[in-house]
């Protein structure tokens, strides 16, 4: 949990969202790009698979615990697993707080991003890494639209 003194001492001066730029990469080099895309689904799914285990249940039962305990939509961590669409880090914020993961795990998920591993000059990274482990998902989430100004709660169902 952050507090509004300490995020008004700190000054951040990476912003992901806005540091979106164009490539030009050699099929080579995609290659990494693909691998560490196919790792992160990998792990991700691992983590989903150990909790199929240890609950001893299907992965329909799996996927809506998933959803209640990271408040993200299953269909968004079931395109990741399945590599149609990229990994945000505010999903895995959410993944790494919802599955109750160590600091170690989730290092390990970012690491596999485009954009890197974890930093405390990134707002959104520097409130996560607070969270984990201590707060529930809906005071990160909470603390995250108050400090950044962006929603990421899960959209109302009809």
């Amino acid at each position: 949990m952050v507090t509004e003194q300490e995020m008004k001492n700190r000054k951040f001066t990476c912003e992901f969202e806005k540091e979106r730029v164009a490539f030009q990469v050699t099929s080579q080099e995609m290659n990494v790009f693909k691998k560490r895309k196919y790792a992160l689904a990998k792990k991700i799914d691992d983590f989903v698979l150990k909790l199929e285990k240890e609950l001893n249940c299907g992965r329909i039962k799996v996927a809506e615990l998933v959803e209640e305990n990271c408040q993200q939509s299953w269909d968004t961590y079931k395109k990741i697993i399945s590599r149609r669409c990229k990994a945000s880090r505010v999903s895995l914020y959410k993944f790494c707080i919802g599955m109750n993961l160590s600091r170690e795990e989730a290092d390990s998920l970012f690491e596999l991003t485009d954009e890197g591993g974890l930093t405390d000059e990134n707002i959104g990274d520097y409130i996560f890494a607070r969270a984990l482990g201590i707060d529930s998902i809906y005071d990160f989430i909470d603390e995250y639209e108050h400090y950044t100004g962006k929603s990421i709660s899960m959209r109302e169902r009809k």
